[in-house]
Formats: structure tokens, C-alpha cells, sequence
């Protein structure tokens, strides 16, 4: 009896993907499975590697996303007791060094055109993504693979770009291309051009933009940290507006140094608040800056949130709390403003303490819709459990992030300092005791479906399988209970 293909695939529903590698000689079906999750998407970083992928790939049609990193191409290495190196002892030094250039240059050719023409065989592509390193490139090679997009733009949905500058020219002419695109992620790198530069060569991006906004539901737009003389304000200025844009991510340097004034940002915002669902404020290393900034640019993110104007359609908002060290008063005044409609809330960086913690669910506790939350917390104790479950009754999903277990908070209101009685105490003295303070809990109108936490960092001992066991017990409608592996 034949089991019908269909039947086989919904078992690999619920299979990992490292099994599903390892049943691709079961039958025909199994194999189709493999295949398609083994190609669906590729990354070209290397030509070697590279050519024998495109090569060896006999439906193109499995390939849905290409990450592509440019590579430096250098001459082959002369063997030993080669023309090459004689050559070299015989004749002068520039005719030798000539004919390395002519060389690399035809190899330079031969790489660029092959792994374009292999791109372009790729029928069913819907994410291109041309990303880079920030070290020596040529140029050519990064507008061999700009080039490709006409014969591609057509069926993607999905473009990622990490833009040197000089190659920013080149980007209007691609928007045309592009009639499908949906979702669009800019990494800018200014390296030391100075700004009058940067302000001719970053037109081209926003014309690029611009050009595209129209069908654009997800914007992200990040900075590298080198960018030594990057401002971002007149970018926002002369960005259209988006009927369809619904989500838009904002990742540059914590001190606000690529965004002296967040006007411009949040006037982009305002333009966009009848359709704009997800807002995501993120950050990095500081930037390199040849002279100090001003001091309150590193608020970008509470002022950018201060007093701002009604956002109807926000649901989802996700930001880094930053500096680590500052008043969080304007901005848990902004999410409260936001209460009655967010249904996805994350924080990110700075550790919570529990006395914050209360302020923060003290402007959540009456969110009616608020289902996901994420927070990084400076340690969980059964009062931050108490507190979560008391004031989110309606939370489904819980994400927390922290560095230490303690089995009981300080009597102390100003701050979350460990109390008396978990001095002295050992890391497993402390996991022990919190877990016998749970033990005797139930959280019977906590909704709780998910939660997730972090294994101890610290290496000592494993804490994850101790609290899997007391929260199941202790939270009756939870059926998930999972690692954190990444980091917010």
C-alpha cells in the first residue's frame, strides 16, 4: 500500500529539521523534503564553495533566498618551479606586477559573470540579500551583483542590502525592477567620508526608497558603528510616505550618534501612524566619532517615544532600553499612552529591577490585548513571578532574560538589591529555595501558554530542566517551556 505523498510531508511537520536530514533515503517524498529545506535558502561566500553549489544544484526551483557576500578575487598562486616564477626573476618588476593586475581582473570577470548567471537561473527567488563585511572590496563586484537584480527583481519580496557608499549611485535604477517588493532592509556604511559627501551620495538611496515606498510593508534601516560622519536626520526628511507600510525597525549606536535630532524620525513616524503596526528601536556599540556628540542625543529613544502623537494601528512595539542608567519616566509614560492596544511589547538591554518592574505593571496591568511579552529582569524571584502573574492575567507568551535566581527580593522599595537572607548563599542554595517557594503556589488564572528562559550562564550547575518542572506544575495552562538562546 502506497502512502500518499501528502501524508509523508505532514509527517515531516512534525519532525526537526536535523531528522528530516537524515530520512532522505526513504522514499522519493523524503527526499523532495530534503532537498527543499537543504536549498531553500543558499549562501554564497566563498567561489569555490559557490561554483560547486550552482553546479550541483539540479532544480533551481528549490531556492527560494540568496545571501551572498562579496569576496576579494586575488591571482592564483604561482606553483613551485612555474613560468610564473621565472618570469618574475627575469623580467622587471612593474611588467610583472601588470600582468598580476590583468590577471585578476580576467579572474574577476570569470567569478562575476558565473555566479550572476547562476543567480539569475534561479526561478522561484523571493529574498535576495547582498551583504559584506566592511573590509576591502571591488567595486566591480558589488555592482556585478547589483546589475542582476533587473533579471531577478520581478518575483522578489524580500531585498537586503548592506550599501557601501560608493555603489549608493547606483541604486534608483533598480527600484523599477522591483514591483513586487514587500520588504526592504538597509544597513548604511559611511565609513570616515566626511558629510558633505555622504549628503551627495546617500540621495541615491533615498531616490531608491523613495521609489519603492509605495508597496513597501517592512522598512529596517541599520548603521554600522564606523560610520564616523553619518546623521540620518536628513534621510528621515526626505523619505516619502508608504500607504502599506505596517512595520518599520530602527537599529543604530546607543549614544545616538547617526541621530542628533530625532524630529525628523519621528515626524517619518507620524507620517505613517494610520498604518504603521510595528515599531522596533534598536541599538548597538557606540559610533566612532571624531569630535563628542551632543549630550542628549543618547535619549533618541525615550524622545523619539516623549509625548508623541496618537498611533492607532501600533500593536507591537519593541525597544532598547537606553542609557542603561536614566529615568525610564517618559517612557513608561509613552506606553501607557499604548496600553489599550499593544499586543506584543519587548524590552530589551537594560535589566529590570523589581521596583521598576512594578511601575512598568502598574501602567500594563489594565492591557486588555497585551498577549507577548519579552523583558530582561536583573533576577527572577518568586515575587517577580507573583508580580507578572497577578498584574498579566491574559499574557500567553513570556520571554524573560537573566543572569541570576534568587528566592526572595529585598523588603526594600527603592531598589532590587538581593535580601539578607540570600547572602552567603550558593547559586544552587538559592535555585533550591526558589523552586520550594513556587512549589507551594498556583497560578490557576494566569493564561500563560509559553514561557521561555535562559540556562544558567554561569556554567555551575543546569537550571532549566529544576524550573521546567515547578512552573509546569505550578502554571496549569502551560504546554510550552523552552530555552532563550538569543540574547536581547
Amino acid at each position: 500500500m502506497d502512502i500518499p505523498s501528502d501524508i509523508w510531508r505532514c509527517i515531516a511537520g512534525f519532525l526537526p529539521v536535523a531528522c528530516i536530514f537524515t530520512l532522505y533515503s526513504v522514499n522519493r517524498t523524503f527526499l523532495e523534503i530534503y532537498l527543499e529545506k537543504k536549498y531553500k535558502a543558499v549562501d554564497l561566500a566563498a567561489y569555490k564553495s559557490a561554483k560547486a553549489l550552482l553546479k550541483h544544484l539540479k532544480d533551481s526551483s528549490y531556492v527560494h533566498s540568496v545571501r551572498v557576500q562579496p569576496w576579494v578575487v586575488i591571482a592564483k598562486e604561482p606553483k613551485a618551479c612555474s613560468w610564473k616564477l621565472l618570469n618574475a626573476c627575469v623580467f622587471p618588476t612593474h611588467a610583472f606586477e601588470e600582468n598580476t593586475e590583468a590577471e585578476i581582473l580576467k579572474r574577476l570577470r570569470k567569478q562575476t559573470q558565473r555566479i550572476a548567471d547562476g543567480i539569475k537561473k534561479l526561478p522561484a527567488l523571493q529574498k535576495y540579500h547582498i551583504d559584506w563585511d566592511e573590509g576591502p572590496f571591488q567595486p566591480e563586484f558589488y555592482s556585478a551583483l547589483l546589475d542582476v537584480i533587473p533579471a531577478i527583481g520581478r518575483g522578489l519580496s524580500t531585498l537586503c542590502l548592506k550599501v557601501p557608499l560608493q555603489n549608493m549611485d547606483s541604486l534608483p535604477c533598480l527600484a523599477t525592477h522591483l514591483p513586487k517588493l514587500e520588504n526592504l532592509m538597509l544597513t548604511i556604511h559611511t565609513d570616515a567620508f566626511i558629510a558633505s559627501e555622504i549628503c551627495q551620495k546617500i540621495v541615491g538611496l533615498v531616490v531608491f526608497v523613495n521609489s519603492g515606498i509605495r508597496t513597501l510593508r517592512s522598512l529596517s534601516i541599520s548603521t554600522t558603528p564606523t560610520s564616523m560622519y553619518l546623521d540620518l536626520g536628513p534621510f528621515f526628511d526626505h523619505l516619502g510616505r508608504g500607504k502599506r507600510l505596517t512595520s518599520f525597525t530602527l537599529c543604530i549606536p546607543f549614544d545616538g550618534g547617526h541621530l542628533a535630532d530625532p524630529g525628523p524620525l519621528r515626524r517619518f513616524l507620524m507620517n505613517h501612524r494610520a498604518t504603521l503596526r510595528s515599531i522596533t528601536l534598536g541599538t548597538m556599540r557606540a559610533a566612532a566619532h571624531p569630535a563628542p556628540g551632543a549630550s542628549t542625543a543618547k535619549f533618541w529613544i525615550r524622545d523619539t517615544f516623549k509625548n508623541h502623537p496618537s498611533l492607532p494601528a501600533l500593536e507591537q512595539v519593541s525597544l532598547s532600553l537606553r542609557p542603561l542608567r536614566t529615568d525610564l519616566s517618559p517612557l513608561v509614560q509613552g506606553l501607557a499612552s499604548l496600553r489599550s492596544q499593544l499586543r506584543v511589547l519587548k524590552l530589551s538591554e537594560r535589566p529590570l529591577e523589581c521596583a521598576e518592574l512594578v511601575r512598568l505593571l502598574g501602567v500594563l496591568g489594565d492591557a486588555p490585548l497585551l498577549r507577548v511579552l519579552s523583558l530582561r529582569i536583573r533576577w527572577l524571584s518568586p515575587e517577580v513571578v507573583d508580580l507578572l502573574a497577578v498584574g498579566l492575567p491574559a499574557l500567553s507568551a513570556l520571554d524573560l532574560h537573566f543572569t541570576e535566581v534568587v528566592h526572595q527580593e529585598s523588603a526594600s522599595d527603592v531598589a532590587s538589591v538581593r535580601s539578607e537572607d540570600s547572602y552567603g548563599l550558593s547559586r544552587q542554595s538559592e535555585l533550591m529555595l526558589f523552586c520550594q517557594a513556587l512549589q507551594g503556589k498556583r497560578y490557576a488564572h494566569w493564561n500563560l501558554t509559553r514561557l521561555a528562559v535562559p540556562e544558567n550562564p554561569h556554567g555551575q550547575m543546569r537550571w532549566l530542566d529544576a524550573m521546567e518542572r515547578v512552573f509546569v506544575g505550578c502554571i496549569p495552562g502551560l504546554t510550552s517551556f523552552g530555552e532563550l538562546v538569543s540574547t536581547v
